[in-house]
């Protein structure tokens, strides 16, 4: 059997797979929103764009994404083509139809492909988005790994040419497969951008940095099904924007993309009236979770130390001095983005620590990660 058949029988059946499992026990949700060419941006949060859907108040919503990595747009079937990947996935289908009908944004702005914006009713500036992870499901059975010359990333000097690596994804495994029959990673999906749009006065925001003002690239893989974030909201309706999915990552990212992949994710969204944000958060069934955001690491640890302290403070009605003891002694800090512009530290607040025990809405497993 030619190689490139066998290869897409191979993408078939474990596209057969990968719908098998889609259908078990889908999470119920409220709307749905394709990734349609009307339906994304070329990596932009702004309220200019209108919403792709109106929800109430502690909706559900179905999203899907489509990472475009690996194609590109003079050319668009040609990777897809080469790698023996049919050209009759839905997402596949939705990549071709976006390279073709989708502009990029007037500025001249451009980053991964979002989905959105959500509008959540009676979201105002000055609230706080909760957005609920409900669950994050793959679209296609294959990921790519790439990197390039020039970059933000740390060997930046040392790649001379563009770089691709396609890896194939086994379902039943729940694994990527790096080197057959060797290395095997655990799935552990996750959406490396979740941001709302920042206020009016502001313009675009691309989808390379993240800021505290709107969130969007955290590529933080704690949001996986079971997290949840907590975003400011600048304009009406919050206008949530999501994409970037990642099958897996190592903290830091170092090649700039991790192992970019297709996805779909059930959120929830509900709004927290009158409670600002300095800088956007996180809660997962094990920890809370804050950031420094800044292209000084330094810089970025003293916010997230400041962060941290700050809620312990608030949290156990500690004083400065108690509260950074503990942050000193029980809560570990990590470098999730090495990356320039606008690298990243977040703090991990261990909840085992606490003896009053505070609720949380997951209740499920949590995803297997290396």
């Amino acid at each position: 059997m030619h190689l490139p058949v066998f290869s897409a029988l191979r993408t078939a059946c474990l596209a057969a797979l990968l719908v098998s499992i889609a259908s078990a026990a889908e999470v119920a949700y409220d709307h749905y929103v394709p990734s349609k060419w009307n339906t994304v941006t070329w990596g932009i949060y702004s309220a200019e764009y209108k919403p792709a859907v109106k929800i109430k108040n502690g909706e559900k919503v179905k999203i899907d994404i489509a990472n475009p990595s690996g194609s590109n747009r003079s050319n668009p079937k040609k990777f897809f083509v080469d790698n023996g990947i049919s050209l009759e996935l839905p997402v596949v289908q939705d990549i071709l139809e976006i390279h073709e009908k989708t502009p990029f944004h007037p500025t001249g702005l451009r980053g991964a492909l979002l989905t959105g914006p959500i509008y959540v009713e009676g979201a105002e500036p000055g609230d706080m988005l909760e957005v609920r992870v409900l669950d994050v499901r793959f679209r296609a059975p294959y990921g790519v790994n790439s990197t390039s010359p020039g970059s933000g990333h740390p060997l930046a000097d040392l790649v001379p040419r563009p770089w691709v690596k396609k890896f194939d994804l086994n379902f039943e495994k729940n694994v990527a497969i790096f080197k057959e029959g060797e290395i095997e990673l655990p799935l552990a999906p996750f959406m490396g951008q979740m941001g709302v749009a920042p206020p009016a006065n502001a313009g675009a925001f691309g989808a390379s940095p993240p800021t505290a003002i709107h969130g969007g690239n955290f590529d933080l893989q704690e949001l996986v099904r079971g997290g949840t974030l907590f975003l400011p909201v600048n304009v009406e309706g919050g206008l949530f924007f999501t994409g970037n999915g990642h099958a897996l990552q190592g903290n830091g990212e170092v090649t700039n993309p991790s192992l970019e992949v297709s996805l779909t994710g059930y959120f929830q969204f509900i709004v927290h009236k009158g409670r600002t944000l300095k800088m956007p958060q996180v809660e997962t069934p094990t920890h809370y979770i804050f950031f420094g955001m800044h292209d000084s690491l330094d810089e970025c640890m003293r916010q997230a130390t400041l962060e941290t302290v700050e809620f312990l403070q608030k949290r156990n009605k500690l004083d400065f001095y108690d509260a950074y003891a503990l942050t000193s002694t029980a809560v570990d800090f990590t470098v999730a983005r090495a990356l320039l512009p606008m690298q990243m530290v977040y703090s991990f607040v261990p909840k085992h620590i606490f003896t009053a025990k505070t609720d949380y809405w997951y209740k499920g497993p949590t995803p297997v990660k290396y």
